[in-house]
């Protein structure tokens, strides 16, 4: 404290012989207003400055009073400190006493009185609230003010010599100069101020303290104060309303009126008066339940203030992990009034009902004559006055009925808003407090000081663990303790005794597996039953041991009985899956699973449950209050060598088994998927690397949280893939039979038709087809896929239940800071800031967006597709827009995660669109060409095309180009604006049937008939040509000598083409010439002349 004054003294003092040579001809304010007004009168473009400078000279001015005035302020409530804090010594030993004494309430006080008195005392009680949380405040600000000030001292010192330079430049004003005189003059006094509060901040700490210690017990007094008022309150009206139904139960045994009207009436006075008194009572609990929770509503905003504070000042500290654990132990566990929403409503109706009874009271004389006629009597003047006194005595009892069940409904109605406020602040703490336990520091990181440290650190915490064992709970609960020993041996025995039968059924079951006959559905549950039993003794003897050691060496057993049956969880539930995994086990029996695979399977699982273990007891350290996280040292490095053994140990196995698991084929010949045991290798390469970085830099319990969801997340894993086993096992079964029962159909019916066969004198018999014969494990692949659809969503839904809470703790990166952008809108400056956060969920949208479209083609056919017969070209089409969409729409969202709204990057898009269209058109021209063709679909995938010379079938439509492959398997490249700015031909826009055009010249010498005959032969025996359109043959010309034909045939299919032609040319060939038929052709003769003047021909 002494070398923080020295050096703030020594900055002051530099800083005013700075300021006081700097302000020495600085004008007064009365000097500055005279000028103004003067510059005012005749205004110009040239005043325009001066007017502002002046101007924020009269603010620096302005903010120099109020300085001054917060420095005297300071000084008087320091003067005289000494005595204050004697007296705030003397009010909380006063208070302290009060407290612990009994409230004394006269009993001769009215209702009205108590009432007046209890409106008082919480007036006073909200008065003493609203100081304390200002002294809270104050507390606050004070325990931070000793670097602010400092820091806030250097900024002025900075600005200070800033301004002198300035204020010497020659180009300076007078209004300018004027202007830096009074910021100058400010930062003087804001020196003298925070050098002064510097000076005498751990006295004024404690008068903070001192005084809301005061506080808090003065609050306490009145709360107790108030809380004795009411019971007083409610205990007098209760009084009073149970001695009005006992007067008016006497009323009733002394009343000598025989009429059986006026009995049933005096009945009805009773019952009322016991209501009230039921009600009564029922106000009284409601009263104490609010102000229970008014006071657990205080106590969290208290809190809660206290958090924040704590937090703002003690941010980066080891301390605030200690701190933070410390609030989360001390949160308000009072249990909330539930139904209160109904009893409000059943209030409301009874308020109602009773009101309009008491207001057919106001006219006695209507009452006893409705009386008279619904019984048919007449009453004499007696009867009447009787009637009268009674219905009177009606009124009085609903005016207080409805007067409490009023004041029911005001505390319920409070007691709900309160509620709400408590749940709301407690849920903000919370994630608050679990923000902050997952992003600060909760050790000091692992360097060269931990770990000279480390020895003694060790012996510390086995010492403080000694405290915790000892032999005081011999003798204590040993018959329970016997008897739940003796249950649990009792169930080992039994097991054991009946273990052979056990395996014995298990074998049956096994020789059932995948029969058509004997499988059934209840085998797999059966003898997961049945494993499951065989996998106790184990886990009941690892628990019998437990309870022992619990007994002899714990002095409180109930503390571990928690650990121990979460251990015995994990012990029953990793001896199960071993149990599966083991040679013949259900794995392989009932799930096909390979056995090489498994057994390194079953050695993963073996290393992993020593890792879990090692988990396990590292955890047992931190959860002792004295130890927790800060001072576990055995715990960390007990869980850095379980990662280290899941990284050198699990992985390498996991490898060999991802490899045998991947070429072990099904009993179809397909290879088995290893997609989701690949993302289980890199997860177990990443994760514990990332944990053990984490410990090292000293964030313990981070890695702690970190690794109860992996592990929570692994059991899930584990479960999942054994119930997606067991879902594909239960389809098998039901695809198989059916498709049995399908096949003995087919069997019958066949041997149906062979028998009428025989009859008829038929030799050869019906044989079954071979695609009709299915093997035992064909199943429906639809069903199959459905079932992944589920299981998937399943598995889905139970990561994000387990993962959730980390959405809360991912907020705490919105506090990050990483830029800001300041713009000036109609509203005013707005500040949109870009955090951590915003970044994070940039890269998710990107992320998720290069997920989905990467993987949109599968989704859309497993899901969609396969299910719905569309048109050729169709799912492109679908698949492509919903790419295009997805790509802008995750776009869109990533720019807005970084405060780049669309109203922003539209004058981009708007831009780049005009450049676009002028610069490169042709390219921008095939851009838009692309969304036409996707929408008005002239060309499909798989259509054929001609486009000037090029000819082939449509690969891919994208948004600049589209790919066909040619007849030489090439693929071409054609930009979209050929196909809607250019001719083409698509051969299969409507249809693939196809025309084949053969001109044939035959000799006039040829039968003309027999020809038609042999072409039409031709065509016949073509397999590919079709019926409909029939061939046609027509005579198209005559030449010399001959006769030209033209033979026309139809193909289904484009690639049907050149196999129909080269068969037609080959058989019309092959048939012209045994008919000896010919074909001409153009004939001619050359002559050759020699040298002796004579033609050769």
């Amino acid at each position: 404290m002494c070398k923080k004054s020295f050096w703030l003294a020594l900055c002051l003092s530099f800083f005013t012989a700075t300021v006081h040579s700097a302000v020495e001809d600085f004008v007064s304010a009365e000097d500055l207003k005279t000028q103004l007004e003067a510059i005012k009168t005749n205004p110009s473009e040239q005043t325009t400055e001066p007017v502002k400078n002046i101007e924020e000279a009269l603010l620096f001015i302005e903010k120099t009073k109020n300085q001054n005035s917060e420095l005297e302020a300071l000084e008087k409530k320091l003067t005289n400190a000494t005595a204050t804090l004697d007296n705030y010594k003397k009010n909380i030993d006063k208070l302290t006493k009060e407290l612990n004494s009994d409230v004394e309430i006269s009993s001769k006080l009215s209702n009205e009185e108590l009432e007046k008195r209890l409106d008082n005392t919480r007036q006073e009680l909200n008065n003493v609230q609203l100081t304390l949380n200002e002294t809270n405040s104050s507390a606050v600000t004070y325990r931070t003010a000793s670097e602010q000030t400092r820091k806030q001292i250097t900024e002025n010192n900075q600005q200070a010599d800033k301004l002198t330079r300035l204020k010497h430049n020659n180009q300076a004003s007078k209004s300018l100069i004027d202007k830096y005189n009074a910021e100058l003059k400010y930062l003087e006094a804001s020196n003298k101020y925070n050098q002064f509060l510097a000076q005498n901040i751990d006295l004024l700490i404690s008068l903070e303290e001192a005084k809301r210690n005061e506080l808090t017990l003065k609050q306490q007094l009145l709360q107790k104060q108030q809380a004795t008022l009411q019971e007083v309150l409610n205990a007098k009206r209760l009084k009073e309303f149970e001695a009005q139904a006992k007067q008016a139960e006497e009323l009733k045994a002394n009343n000598k009126v025989e009429n059986p009207i006026i009995h049933d009436e005096l009945s009805l006075n009773t019952d009322l008066s016991q209501f009230l008194v039921e009600q009564t009572q029922k106000t009284n609990t409601l009263s104490r339940d609010s102000l229970r929770a008014k006071n657990v509503l205080d106590s969290l905003i208290q809190t809660q203030r206290n958090i924040e504070g704590q937090i703002s000042a003690l941010q980066g500290t080891l301390v605030l992990s200690r701190i933070i654990n410390q609030q989360k132990q001390s949160l308000p566990t009072d249990s909330l009034i539930k139904g209160l929403s109904k009893d409000i409503a059943k209030l409301r109706v009874e308020i109602f009902d009773l009101s309009q009874k008491r207001d057919e009271l106001y006219n006695l004389n209507s009452v006893i004559e409705k009386l008279e006629a619904t019984h048919k009597t007449l009453f004499d003047d007696a009867e009447r006055k009787t009637l009268t006194d009674i219905l009177k005595e009606r009124e009085k009892i609903l005016v207080d009925l409805i007067k409490t069940l009023n004041i029911q409904l005001n505390l319920s109605n409070e007691i709900e808003q309160t509620q709400k406020q408590i749940i709301t602040i407690s849920d903000t703490l919370q994630n608050q407090l679990q923000q902050q336990s997952f992003w600060v520091q909760s050790n000091n990181p692992i360097d060269l000081t931990w770990l000279e440290t480390f020895p003694k650190q060790v012996i510390a915490e086995i010492s403080t663990l000694t405290h915790y064992l000892g032999f005081e709970n011999l003798g204590q609960n040993l018959p329970s303790t016997l008897t739940f020993i003796a249950i649990l041996l009792s169930l080992y025995g039994l097991i054991i005794w009946k273990k052979t039968d056990i395996k014995h059924r298990l074998a049956t079951i096994g020789s059932h597996i995948n029969t058509l006959k004997n499988d059934s559905h209840w085998h797999t549950p059966e003898a997961m039953f049945w494993t499951i039993v065989l996998a106790l003794p184990s886990g009941l003897m690892f628990l019998t041991l437990a309870t022992v050691a619990l007994y002899l060496f714990v002095p409180d057993p109930l503390l571990a009985s928690t650990w121990v049956t979460e251990a015995f969880g994990y012990w029953l539930f990793f001896a199960t899956v071993l149990s599966l995994l083991r040679p013949n086990g259900l794995a392989y029996r009932h799930f096909g699973m390979p056995q090489a695979s498994n057994e390194i399977f079953q050695r993963i699982i073996k290393q992993s449950v020593w890792i879990v273990v090692l988990l396990l007891v590292s955890s047992i350290f931190s959860q002792i209050e004295v130890i927790g996280f800060t001072n576990d040292v055995i715990g960390q490095v007990v869980t850095i060598v379980a990662l280290a053994l899941c990284t050198f140990v699990v992985r390498p196995l996991l490898d060999r088994g991802i490899q045998e698991y991947e070429n072990a084929k099904t009993e179809d010949g397909k290879k088995r998927s290893v997609s989701l045991f690949k993302l289980l290798r890199f997860v177990l390469f990443i994760v514990p690397l990332t944990l053990i970085v984490l410990i090292v830099l000293g964030y313990y319990y981070t890695a702690v949280y970190l690794i109860d969801h992996i592990i929570t997340t692994y059991l899930v894993a584990l479960v999942w893939v054994f119930g997606r086993y067991f879902a594909y096992r239960s389809l098998t079964i039901s695809s198989r039979r059916m498709a049995y029962r399908r096949l003995q159909k087919k069997r019958e019916k066949i041997r149906e038709q062979n028998l009428e066969r025989l009859e008829q004198g038929a030799k050869e018999e019906v044989k079954e087809k071979p695609e009709e014969i299915i093997k035992i494990s064909t199943v429906n692949e639809q069903i199959f896929r459905l079932a992944d659809l589920i299981g998937w969503v399943i598995l889905f839904v139970s990561l994000y239940a387990i993962w959730s809470d980390l959405i809360s703790i991912a907020y705490y990166l919105n506090n990050v800071i990483l830029w800001e952008n300041v713009e000036t809108t109609s509203k005013g400056t707005v500040v949109e800031s870009v955090t951590l956060l915003n970044i994070l969920r940039s890269i998710l949208y990107i992320t998720v967006t290069y997920v989905l479209v990467k993987n949109l083609k599968g989704i859309l056919e497993v899901t969609f597709f396969s299910r719905i017969k569309l048109s050729k070209g169709t799912p492109h089409t679908i698949t492509a827009v919903m790419t295009y969409l997805m790509v802008t729409f995750g776009s869109i969202s990533a720019f807005t995660s970084l405060g780049i709204s669309w109203s922003k990057i539209q004058w981009i898009f708007t831009a780049l669109s005009v450049g676009l269209g002028f610069g490169v058109r042709e390219i921008f021209g095939s851009f838009v060409s692309g969304t036409i063709l996707l929408f008005e679909r002239p060309i499909r995938v798989g259509d054929k095309v001609t486009v000037g010379n090029f000819t082939g079938v449509i690969s891919r439509i994208r948004l600049r180009s589209t790919t066909l492959i040619d007849d030489d398997n090439k693929e071409v490249v054609l930009p979209n604006q050929a196909f809607v700015t250019d001719r083409f031909i698509n051969w299969t826009f409507n249809n693939t049937i196809t025309r084949l055009q053969f001109i044939l010249k035959i000799s006039t010498e040829a039968d003309l008939s027999l020809v038609r005959r042999l072409l039409n032969q031709a065509a016949s025996e073509a397999p590919k040509v079709m019926d409909e359109p029939s061939p046609s043959i027509n005579l198209q010309s005559f030449g010399d000598g001959w006769i030209e034909h033209e033979f026309t045939v139809f193909v289904p299919e484009l690639d049907d083409r050149a196999a129909t032609r080269n068969f037609l040319y080959q058989r019309i060939t092959e048939l012209f010439n045994q008919h000896q038929i010919k074909m001409t052709f153009n004939q001619m003769e050359v002559h050759l002349k020699n040298g002796i003047n004579s033609d050769i021909k």
